[in-house]
């Protein structure tokens, strides 16, 4: 029978990755990444990917093979994901997805809208609302237009939010709407899902730790060096955590110990924010909190009989 489809979601700093690698080992798997920072080649210690070591031991797919250039889609994230999937699987071999972007996964299991051309007067609306009253004001006409699909925007992304407002102005019918006709890429039978939550204040004491650690093992150089490619600030991997931070530092504005402390509450404050669209936006699949939870989630895919 066909070896399962594992997908392993879960906030920043919460140990998907080493599971990952674990659950690699148990099943003879690939993995392949779900997070929308970990794709860009110069995030390798900011984004926290996988080091050289892990990646070695292990096949890992779709890590850093973007430029910080170029702004990645979900939609390009989905047809590189869905053609890895498959030659995974044709190969005798277990693919494992893992990563914290959500929308990531709910475009693999429930589907990606395919939504018309958006005109040009509705982007130039939406985009009005942003430069003349601010991206709360934005957030506000995204809520009244699609509240659905603002709901699933986490904290304030003027990318996501003008894209919201942008298709309910220029295609006269909201996100939501375009995407609850859907079909999933992954039929329902083939893949097993969790998310890992762990204890909060756990969490956010590693998230100190980490951030510490990330420059102490280069994180400032690596900030240094996308500083250098004079790269437009609103580009996804310009608004990485600890890349404004660090650069701010690096001109002068900040001293480190306060660059460090500002990225690490705001790497927090994420977290917090993916604990509740995960919990909200994907409600069927298992929690998984604490490491008898992780044991009784592998006994559940060893009892599948899929592998």
């Amino acid at each position: 029978m066909m070896n399962p489809i594992l997908c392993i979601a879960g906030p920043t700093a919460s140990g998907k990755s080493s599971w990952a690698l674990n659950l690699a080992k148990k099943f003879d798997g690939e993995i392949i990444n779900s997070d929308a920072l970990q794709v860009y080649k110069e995030l390798q210690i900011l984004s926290a990917r996988p080091t050289e070591n892990e990646m070695e031991s292990i096949p890992h797919h779709l890590y850093g093979h973007i430029s910080a250039s170029h702004r990645y889609s979900t939609g390009q994230w989905l047809v590189e994901a869905d053609a890895l999937i498959i030659d995974i699987l044709a190969r005798g071999k277990t693919p494992i997805l893992v990563g914290g972007t959500g929308l990531y996964f709910k475009a693999l299991t429930e589907g990606l809208a395919k939504i018309p051309e958006i005109s040009n007067a509705g982007k130039a609306q939406a985009q009005e609302i942003l430069d003349t009253n601010g991206i709360s004001s934005l957030r506000n006409a995204a809520q009244r237009l699609d509240p659905e699909a603002t709901a699933r925007v986490l904290g304030d992304d003027p990318q996501r939010l003008l894209r919201i407002v942008g298709v309910a102005l220029g295609t006269e019918k909201p996100l939501s709407s375009w995407q609850s006709a859907t079909k999933p890429v992954l039929p329902s039978a083939s893949w097993h899902g969790a998310v890992l939550l762990p204890d909060r204040e756990k969490l956010y004491k590693k998230i100190n730790e980490r951030f510490a650690d990330m420059v102490k093992s280069g994180g400032l150089a690596e900030a240094e060096r996308l500083r250098a490619l004079k790269l437009d600030p609103m580009l996804p991997a310009m608004k990485a955590i600890g890349v404004r931070e660090l650069i701010a530092h690096i001109k002068g504005e900040v001293d480190l110990d306060e660059a460090i402390e500002k990225a690490a509450r705001e790497t927090r404050r994420f977290a917090k924010r993916q604990y509740t669209w995960l919990r909200g936006q994907m409600p069927d699949w298992p929690k998984v909190t604490t490491q008898q939870d992780r044991q009784m989630a592998v006994a559940d895919l060893l009892r599948t009989g899929q592998h």
